[in-house]
């Protein structure tokens, strides 16, 4: 298991900091060196930005991170995406623009062209680069413009390798489940799947981390901490963080707070205001088969069906044998709440 274990709520920039993902980080790396276009998934808070960027950086082409959160249009994305161009090749890009008559202000782009115009020339000057798409699933409402660029670039950009990071239930619904459409115009993308970690896996990157911080620590303390948030990195690096500054109770209470916080707004995504989704979800918690379901729901087989799938394909849902539920913790936690 390797890799520095440092607790901080800022993303990993380097493969040193990366613990335990090797598998992910090498598939990640043979895939950006062949220019080909990814997609991260896993659960909320599994580590997928800091992969984008360590494996990006690791490989060696410039790497254009650009942040999608609420991005408003194919305008806001095309300014976002020029100034988030590192200095080392924006003097390039800057000049391309200039040609064709864009006027490039402290913060946004001034043009008359189309906006698809502009975005592709960004994109073409950019080739040898990675380009990270980080909370990607907010390109929904301007994914269908974005569609025939995505194709142009298949021939005239080719080497340029792109990844797709974010929620697992945006991602799938904006990136890979484009009605009427091959996902990105027929160039869809490799997936990589980071999972939760076994618990002895989830232990030794507390411990590592506490021991960096130079705190004393107690095995029952990190059980407590699995039992009670899970082996999902996100909630165990919020907890090392608080920790390395606070005791364990203290530090614990306000890692599930922060965590359930998080959860509710990844769950509103889930429930679409339906209340039977809601019961379904506090069932699971508790462990229910498809019958229990079915009939507390009153749903149709099918309902029933597509949101089992959709909760089993954004990492919510475990089984055994007969029995669903959901396996987190936190969610469960969350769940409880509404």
């Amino acid at each position: 298991m390797g890799g520095k274990v440092i607790f901080s709520k800022k993303p990993r920039y380097s493969l040193e900091e990366i613990f335990d993902r090797e598998e992910e980080i090498n598939q990640l790396s043979f895939l950006l060196k062949r220019g080909e276009w990814v997609i991260i998934l896993g659960p909320r808070m599994s580590g997928k930005t800091s992969i984008a960027l360590a494996v990006s950086n690791y490989v060696g082409k410039k790497v254009i991170y650009v942040d999608l959160t609420k991005v408003k249009g194919l305008k806001d994305f095309t300014d976002r995406l020029y100034f988030s161009i590192p200095k080392s090749i924006s003097d390039k890009v800057k000049e391309t623009l200039e040609t064709i008559g864009v006027k490039i202000g402290p913060a946004s782009l001034s043009f008359k062209l189309k906006n698809s115009i502009v975005l592709e020339s960004i994109l073409k000057s950019v080739c040898d680069s990675t380009l990270i798409l980080d909370e990607a699933q907010y390109l929904n409402q301007g994914i269908n413009n974005l569609i025939p660029i995505f194709h142009n670039l298949l021939n005239s950009c080719s080497s340029l390798s792109i990844i797709f990071t974010g929620s697992a239930i945006g991602l799938i619904k904006t990136i890979l489940e484009q009605k009427g459409e091959e996902p990105l115009a027929g160039r869809r993308p490799t997936e990589i799947v980071l999972k939760t970690w076994k618990e002895s896996v989830a232990k030794e990157y507390i411990k590592r981390g506490l021991q960096n911080c130079n705190v004393n620590f107690k095995d029952e303390e990190i059980d407590e901490v699995i039992s009670e948030v899970g082996t999902l990195v996100g909630w165990l690096n919020i907890y090392g963080v608080n920790r390395c500054v606070k005791n364990h109770e203290d530090a614990l209470k306000e890692t599930i707070e922060e965590g359930i916080n998080i959860a509710v707004k990844e769950l509103d995504t889930v429930v679409e205001r339906q209340r039977w989704r809601v019961k379904a979800l506090k069932m699971l918690c508790e462990g229910a088969t498809w019958t229990e379901l079915k009939e507390k729901t009153k749903v149709s087989t099918q309902t029933l069906s597509n949101f089992l799938d959709r909760l089993n394909r954004v990492y919510l849902l475990s089984k055994i044998e007969r029995t669903y539920y959901i396996s987190d913790p936190i969610y469960r936690k969350a769940i409880m709440r509404k």
